[in-house]
């Protein structure tokens, strides 16, 4: 039965991404990621699947590439759900998952009816209670969060991170092989508002927040992007070769400040963009 309707809620999607095999490309996906038949189909799945129809009807994807990112990349479609992981004396830290907002501004509406936010699991979890962050983290980005039931419990969570008795580390893969080893390097580059949302490096003179960032090279590798699909896995056309091997690093990085877009644009100065963060310069050429 659950496999049934796993299959029903990802072939239904894929139709409207204009597949012309949803069946085939459903069987493709298993193959390339056998853990996709383990998903939980209400709490991951279709909530995924959600999102990717508003991004096509919000212009930001076309279908073919949605089409093309659950055929590549099957995992796309797990992990919506909000993961507990500790909890005492009215501090809760969870697992966040990527592409999560942690609440709804206010005076915004969800993007989409299925979105939901870390608020929300809170709420499921604590009822009546009010949720305290006591740090954040940007929508895009997966991991530990800490949150707070209480205002004396969001009192201590919060001046955790004030004093720097808590510290917050994060992976990512960036473009190049930077040159820094695991000893680390201190980028320190100031960063100011740029034309909407994104963030950028003043010039000289330019006001601007001071911010550090420690990055440490974990590995040195390459990233192997996969062909582009055809337009259905029947197509007898000539074989689209992939593009050449792009060399990525895995980074761990400890923010010593904590601004706004902190890594995103420190690694964008220094030459080595994150992978696929195409507002900084992370598109692979």
């Amino acid at each position: 039965m659950h496999a049934a309707a796993l299959r029903e809620a990802v072939e239904e999607a894929l139709r409207h991404l204009g597949s012309a095999s949803p069946c085939d490309d459903f069987m493709g996906m298993c193959e390339a990621w056998p853990g996709l038949l383990e998903q939980a189909v209400e709490a991951d799945v279709k909530p995924r699947l959600a999102q990717l129809l508003f991004l096509v009807r919000a212009d930001a994807l076309s279908a073919e590439a949605c089409r093309q990112l659950l055929c590549e990349q099957p995992r796309s479609v797990a992990d919506y759900s909000v993961r507990p992981l500790w909890q005492k004396d009215g501090l809760v830290a969870v697992n966040k998952p990527f592409d999560m907002r942690i609440d709804l501004p206010k005076g915004e509406e969800r993007r989409w009816p299925e979105e939901l936010t870390v608020a929300d699991w809170f709420s499921s979890q604590f009822p009546g209670e009010r949720v305290r962050f006591c740090h954040q983290l940007d929508h895009a980005t997966s991991g530990v969060l800490l949150m707070a039931s209480s205002k004396a419990a969001g009192r201590i969570g919060s001046q955790l991170f004030e004093k720097r008795l808590a510290g917050k580390s994060y992976l990512a893969l960036v473009l190049g092989h930077p040159p820094w080893g695991t000893a680390g390097m201190r980028l320190s580059y100031r960063i100011a508002d740029g034309e909407g949302f994104a963030r950028r490096v003043p010039g000289p003179g330019e006001p601007g927040e001071e911010a550090e960032t420690l990055a440490r090279v974990l590995q040195h590798g390459y990233w192997h992007a996969a062909a582009p699909l055809p337009s259905s896995r029947g197509y007898s056309g000539s074989a689209q070769l992939p593009p050449p091997p792009v060399a990525a690093a895995l980074v761990e990085f400890e923010l010593i400040t904590g601004r706004r877009h902190q890594i995103r644009v420190h690694t964008s100065a220094a030459g080595f963009p994150i992978l696929g963060d195409d507002a900084y310069g992370g598109h692979p050429e």
